[in-house]
């Protein structure tokens, strides 16, 4: 057999390899991607019941505590914090300092805006106003923009009414709330640049950029998504979005350890300020309507007559708060956080949690079940 003939079968061995395991792991895919659509509300409970280092969840049925899970255990709140900078964002239309009705260049917006980073959100909600015809000249009110802040979770958005309130009266809400475990906020869009930005001010290479990330206290970290927040905010804010927004910045490791780094408060927290929202009991109290209307959606559901919320999402982060009301006139405020940094059951997690939701705030039964199942609370460090 001749030198060529051995290279040739060689490179067909290695080609049926490389399609053999292909193969295998399309096949592995397809048969854990059936295994996921077949999963319940009870698959999501009972990896709540045996996972408690990963999950919290606090319900308040009717004004009586009806499940605490790890409820005061701080854990990352991912976009639900958004519901914060809505407050502050009532707070300054009631005040006369915001007008509601300002209309606001969508360049403004774009100088936050990170393609590829948030799921298409910002892009979809381009689409809803373009389509409901609510851009004039190429301008979007305010309100709309906080809307879309809340409905469709674009981060410009909210990294733009950030620096159009200022963080300092954001976080101020912290403490008129009397939320004790809350962390203060960030521009936690902005912070998405940390490594590249790490990389350039202090001369080091990607690796050490992670573990210098991973070092940084809370306050530090804070402080650099600030620099950042404020370099995007600038003329040559795109430029460096170009510079840094590179496929780097997308290594699962990244952004697992810059999830672990977002804000964070617990279930207990956030049932209450869903509450307060619910039951309209903000201070002062012609904040209530504005916030109603921003987080109440539409119910298309015989059960339910009432219905809000806001989640949030990362690679390795879950989170949920709502409110309801059932036709009974049964009021529930809950909050549900999930952190599994393994990413191992987050794709069918994501998918199967609105089913979870639906058949605990419509079953009394499953409410008991669940109640039954997750009867302790031992929280964690």
């Amino acid at each position: 057999m001749s030198i060529k003939e051995q290279s040739m079968k060689i490179i067909l061995l290695i080609v049926a390899i490389i399609l053999i395991f292909v193969l295998i792991c399309i096949l592995f895919l397809l048969i854990a991607k059936r295994q996921n659509n077949k999963k319940t509300e009870m698959d999501v409970l009972n990896f709540l019941k045996e996972n408690p280092s990963k999950a919290s969840l606090y319900m308040v049925r009717n004004g009586m505590e009806k499940i605490s899970y790890n409820s005061e255990v701080k854990m990352p709140l991912a976009s639900t914090v958004k519901v914060i900078i809505a407050i502050e964002f009532a707070r300054q239309v009631v005040a006369k300092i915001l007008d509601e009705q300002e209309l606001v260049p969508l360049e403004e917006l774009n100088k936050f805006y990170i393609p590829g980073s948030d799921g298409n959100a910002h892009h979809n909600w381009i689409q809803s106003i373009r389509t409901n015809h609510k851009e004039v000249q190429g301008k979007i009110t305010l309100l709309d923009i906080t809307h879309g802040m809340l409905a469709y979770s674009s981060n410009a958005n909210t990294e733009f009414l950030m620096a159009k309130m200022g963080l300092d009266k954001i976080n101020e809400n912290i403490i008129k709330l009397s939320l004790s475990s809350h962390d203060k906020i960030f521009p936690f869009s902005s912070a998405g640049f940390m490594s590249p930005y790490t990389q350039e001010t202090e001369n080091i290479g990607f690796k050490e950029s992670i573990q210098k990330i991973s070092e940084m206290s809370y306050e530090e970290y804070m402080k650099k998504s600030i620099e950042i927040h404020q370099i995007l905010n600038r003329d040559q804010g795109i430029e460096c979005i170009q510079k840094w927004n590179t496929r780097q910045n997308y290594v699962r490791k990244l952004q697992v350890l810059e999830s672990r780094k977002l804000p964070r408060s617990t279930t207990k927290e956030y049932a209450y300020l869903m509450k307060l929202i619910h039951k309209e009991e903000l201070v002062p109290s012609t904040i209530n309507p504005y916030l109603k209307m921003l987080i109440q959606r539409q119910v298309d559901n015989s059960k339910l007559i009432e219905f809000g919320n806001k989640g949030g999402s990362t690679i390795s982060v879950l989170t949920e708060a709502l409110y309801c009301t059932d036709r009974e006139g049964n009021d529930i405020q809950l909050a549900m956080f999930i952190q599994d940094d393994s990413g191992v059951d987050h794709i069918w997690l994501k998918q199967k949690l609105d089913l979870f939701f639906y058949k605990l705030l419509t079953d009394t039964a499953f409410q008991e079940e669940v109640r039954s199942k997750l009867s302790y609370d031992k929280g964690r460090n």
